[in-house]
């Protein structure tokens, strides 16, 4: 999600479990208010939350603790909290967006779509989102090293290059 605002604001309302969506109504600009699909495992997570803070709490995703009837207003020391009894290392929310981003590229799925997924109206903004990852980087160089074997491997033995030239 875009902003603390998105996230806090949802109601379990907006958590369609049957399409496997949620929807983001608070958003700080048309194009974020969005259907956002969810994940087997984002699905399980929300359902197992629901058993545990559902509607029959409070209407919110994150509810305040100390009045269900309102949602959580600050995500930092949950946050903190959260890294902590999960044994990480901490690192900015937001990084999240980031990982994302960086994920869904290196999947090749089209920026028009990442772009949509994250609230933006266009493809302009991913350059800052999607961090190129050595892995990622790594990976691009071995699909250009197998295309060229596969085009080596389809030449006629007259039409190999000798090794170390230039092609």
């Amino acid at each position: 999600m875009r902003s603390r605002r998105e996230a806090l604001s949802l109601l379990w309302s907006d958590v369609d479990f049957v399409n496997d969506v949620i929807r983001v109504r608070e958003s700080k600009t048309r194009a974020g208010e969005r259907t956002i699909p969810i994940s087997d495992r984002c699905k399980t997570e929300l359902l197992r939350w629901r058993g545990l803070f559902g509607p029959e709490f409070s209407p919110f995703v994150f509810p305040s603790m100390h009045d269900p009837s309102k949602p959580l207003k600050d995500l930092r020391r949950s946050w903190a909290k959260a890294l902590e009894d999960a044994g990480l290392q901490y690192f900015w929310l937001y990084d999240l967006r980031h990982t994302l981003c960086s994920r869904l590229t290196q999947a090749g799925v089209s920026p028009v779509f990442v772009a949509q997924i994250i609230g933006h109206s266009s493809t302009s903004i991913l350059s800052t989102y999607a961090r190129a990852i050595d892995e990622y980087r790594r990976d691009a160089i071995h699909k250009l090293e197998g295309l060229r074997d596969d085009h080596v491997s389809s030449l006629k033995p007259h039409q190999i290059p000798p090794s170390g030239s230039v092609q």
